[in-house]
């Protein structure tokens, strides 16, 4: 039987309400060792969007890098600061699709397409998710914080200079 490899992804999203940019970062850890890092920035966005594509876009990457091996047996864990995030995969977003992606309210859900993707790779592979608390010294949350940052900030730094 093959043993499971061990694959830990952080996730992180923030937004800069000033200047009406946000960032995300991510960082894939496999076996204990780091893999990649990847990160992005977006005008007019929100911090939720953001957390959802930074969740997004690591699984769509360690699609991609797992596409190189042959199958093996992966036990993927995803870490995120984000209670909505995990709430709405794993609870909410079967009640938003019953109600025709439209919240009690009357409002429609936003990001639909994200939540849908999202939802699709993490059944594809089996994603567990796991909260954790943010800005709390775990090393790859801190990472993956930064990344977004970090993303943010080399942009601001473009335009303004």
């Amino acid at each position: 039987m093959n043993e499971s490899i061990q694959i830990h992804i952080y996730s992180d999203g923030g937004y800069f309400e000033k200047q009406d940019i946000g960032g995300w970062g991510s960082v894939i850890f496999k076996q204990e060792k780091e893999l990649t890092r990847l990160s992005d920035w977006q005008k007019q966005t929100s911090s939720l969007e953001m957390e959802l594509k930074a969740a997004l876009n690591a699984l769509q990457q360690f699609e991609s890098l797992s596409r190189q091996e042959d199958k093996p047996n992966y036990q993927i864990t995803l870490f995120t600061d984000s209670r909505i995030l995990i709430e709405g995969l794993s609870q909410k977003i079967h009640l938003w699709r019953q109600n025709d992606w439209v919240h009690k309210s009357g409002n429609p859900v936003k990001y639909q397409t994200l939540w849908e993707s999202l939802e699709a790779i993490t059944k594809q592979y089996e994603v567990h998710w796991q909260w954790v608390k943010g800005h709390n010294g775990d090393l790859g949350n801190t990472i993956a914080d930064q990344l977004a940052r970090e993303a943010v900030m080399n942009r601001l730094n473009e335009i303004y200079h």
